[in-house]
């Protein structure tokens, strides 16, 4: 039964609205920091948020790519524990990163792709309409953002690596043929050319081509001690990939021996006894030990690392030599070892990346010790406080615990938790929705069970997560999902060609089955863009858009510890009057109050700015009552012809304060909750360079007040693979 509550609002009822003046406002005194990255960017540093390969230098530098970072750092170094140097020239203008690196003492050789832009750029530098190129940046190991030309070498003429460019493959704009393996001696360079199904062998100082050969797509290539070369192959069948043997010619060497049922190549090395070491991104998230016999042949020999990495009990605990998603391994010339992680593993083909974020390790061999390890943990992924444990933070895939004592910026969190698990739980939609990223958390506590509700960027999908720790450690385990519409593609089976759909896992699987999936047709297509909201009784609340806003009471738990949603048991609010579209909603359920944001006919939706959380807000008192009062109106800021444009993305509501990330400036504009009135704004400090990237998803922000008054807030920082945090006393 729908029960319809009157939002009748005249003119006179609601308070005069507060108008923002940036100048007027004050800076609060605060102090910033941050979660989820090594570096806070305040010393020029970040680690990115992706690595698909490395390359170890003999000195210990880790070279690595990336087809994607969000500030530039596709193509980077490390050392020592230390970011030491950004390649540059891999973002933007056609550019982007790749998947495979490689390096002598003299070069680096780095994947990458050259586009126009749907065609917008032209000239020399960029391929031809509907046309990208793939192929190879060559720079000097010296100075890895300088190019290293060559006389056939190509593009970048406005820039630092003028000439610099072999041109691999040149497929039309959709087709993945990134280079997916690389590896370099002084004089050659081997390059895995996957989409033609070839090895090519260069010259490594004029680039010319020396000789090819046939291998069924070929991916990463390990070059031993004697000169030949260990190389994946099968690399677009994960099922059927195997380890192949040849000299640097071509002549294939011995039979590699078989990899144990469920292995997964992803990289492989020789390790300082001469061993080949091949990396499994299968269910094992080991790396496996081969010895080698002169007629080429190889025995497994044993592991390395936990069986089943960081899903190995308790599930989804980070720690030594507990692997996610191996993407490269490798030694330097003191015998050093380095893993590079991904929480997934290699980017799938056709994909812009499948990151969950950087883990970069070091350990000392062969005693194991860890030397250093590096993070870059979160992406367009926002930070939500456990309710009962303010020191408790949760991303759309990770668990941080914080300890507020610690004063250095940077120093209170740590990382707890991996709560995605691809193996156990590959239905989880993380995986099969556009921009596959967990992210945008509301974490809630009903009825004394831990919650975790995800939205998608844009906002489309809401997920359902419960946790069972005694079984499944710190994994959220698939529960409930809401669709707006059908989703694109083939996932999952069994949902509606027309309306809104809801699932909740009857079975406690974690999977989608068909027979779960309860679709709501008489919706139509209309609810699409919607914005979502869980309070903190568990109920589902939809702001949409310019029909008003609905209710999902949480109906109890099934016998799984699954909330239970009914379609039947939606409740509909009229649009609020003054708004004409809605764009934000915060309902606090202990003071039933209702905070919306949006837009009204005297400060009407603008299209070009559909990411924002609109032009004013304001505060319903007695919401469920069926005949709610607006206490106040606040003007949001709104300045689209400032650079930057000051415009309004987040909402958080906490204790007595209102928070409103802004898009482009840095800013968290703060309002008095009980008012409206402004109070001040907070910006990043120092320790963060002064600076953080847009807030880039509908819930980029949240906040929590602690039992000593101090209020912590969560921002997104889209730019370098972190969550800006600020602390307020008032």
């Amino acid at each position: 039964m729908n029960w319809l509550h009157r939002v009748c609002l005249s003119a006179a009822v609601l308070s005069a609205a507060h108008p923002f003046d940036a100048s007027a406002q004050a800076q609060l005194t605060y102090e910033t920091s941050w979660i989820g990255n090594s570096f806070g960017f305040g010393d020029g540093k970040w680690v990115q948020l992706d690595v698909e390969a490395i390359s170890v230098g003999a000195d210990g530098t880790v070279y690595t790519n990336a087809p994607w970072d969000e500030s530039g750092s596709e193509v980077g170094a490390y050392k020592g524990g230390d970011k030491v140097a950004v390649a540059g020239n891999t973002h933007g203008w056609g550019n982007t990163g790749g998947d495979a690196i490689a390096s002598n003492a003299t070069y680096l050789y780095a994947g990458i792709s050259i586009g126009n832009e749907n065609n917008a750029l032209v000239g020399s530098d960029y391929p031809p309409a509907g046309t990208t190129y793939y192929g190879i940046t060559r720079r000097l190991i010296t100075n890895i953002a300088t190019g290293a030309p060559f006389a056939s070498g190509s593009g970048n003429s406005a820039n630092a690596t003028k000439n610099s460019f072999l041109r691999v493959n040149a497929v039309p704009t959709g087709t993945d043929a990134s280079i997916r393996g690389l590896a370099a001696t002084a004089t050659q360079l081997f390059v895995a050319n996957t989409y033609a199904n070839r090895i090519e062998v260069d010259d490594a100082n004029t680039m010319r081509r020396v000789t090819s050969w046939t291998v069924p797509s070929p991916g990463r290539i390990a070059i031993d001690t004697d000169g030949t070369l260990w190389i994946i192959q099968g690399l677009q069948d994960p099922a059927g990939r195997s380890i192949a043997h040849y000299s640097p010619t071509g002549a294939r060497i011995g039979s590699a021996g078989p990899l144990p049922a469920t292995t997964v190549p992803v990289d492989l090395t020789i390790a300082p006894s001469g061993q080949l070491l091949v990396a499994d991104g299968g269910p094992s998230q080991q790396i496996l030990v081969y010895n080698k016999t002169a007629s080429g042949q190889t025995t497994l020999a044993g592991e390395l690392g936990t069986h089943g990495g960081i899903f190995h009990p308790a599930e989804g605990v980070p720690g030594k030599w507990r692997f996610n998603g191996i993407t490269g391994i490798g030694f330097d010339a003191a015998g050093n070892f380095y893993v590079a992680q991904n929480g997934f593993g290699p980017r799938a083909f056709g994909s812009t990346f499948d990151g969950e974020g950087t883990v970069l390790e070091s350990y000392r061999w062969p005693s194991h010790d860890l030397n250093w390890r590096l993070y870059g943990l979160t992406f367009v992924d926002g930070g939500s406080f456990d309710p009962l444990q303010p020191a408790s933070v949760f991303s759309g895939s990770k668990h941080f615990s914080l300890d507020y004592r610690q004063t250095t910026p940077g120093s209170e969190w740590s990382y707890a938790g991996f709560t995605l698990n691809r193996f156990q739980y590959p239905d989880d939609p993380t995986f099969h929705l556009p921009k596959g990223v967990r992210g945008e958390p509301m974490v809630r506590r009903v009825n004394g069970k831990l919650l975790l509700y995800t939205v998608d960027m844009y906002s489309h999908y809401l997920s359902v997560y419960r946790f069972d720790s005694a079984n499944d450690g710190q994994v959220a385990i698939p529960s409930g999902f809401f669709a707006e519409n059908p989703i694109p593609g083939t996932w999952p089976a069994g949902q509606p060609t027309y309306g809104e759909w809801m699932w909740r896992d009857l079975n406690g699987d974690g999977h989608v089955d068909a027979s779960e999936i309860t679709a709501n047709p008489s919706s139509g297509n209309s609810v699409e863009d919607g914005v979502w909201w869980v309070d903190s009784l568990g109920n589902i609340w939809i702001g949409e858009l310019g029909t008003g806003i609905r209710e999902l009471p949480l109906q109890g738990f099934d016998s799984f510890g699954n909330p239970i949603y009914t379609y039947a048991s939606a409740k509909t609010y009229p649009m609020p009057q003054p708004f004409s579209r809605v764009a934000r909603i915060v309902y606090d359920a202990s003071s039933d109050a209702m905070y919306v944001s949006g837009y009204s006919s005297a400060y009407p939706y603008d299209a070009s700015h559909w990411k924002e959380a609109g032009r004013l807000l304001v505060r319903y008192d007695n919401w469920s009552s069926g005949t709610p009062q607006a206490r106040y109106t606040i003007m949001l800021p709104w300045n689209v012809t400032a650079d930057p444009q000051q415009t309004p993305v987040g909402v958080a509501v906490a204790g007595n304060y209102i928070f409103v990330a802004e898009l482009y400036t840095n800013r968290v504009d703060v309002y008095d909750a009980r008012n409206g009135q402004q109070v001040g704004y907070m910006t990043p400090g120092a320790s963060m360079g002064g600076t953080s990237g847009w807030v880039d998803v509908y819930l980029g922000i949240s906040a929590i007040e602690r039992s000593n008054g101090e209020y912590v807030v969560l921002v997104e920082d889209d730019a370098r693979a972190k969550i800006l945090m600020y602390r307020w006393t008032p």
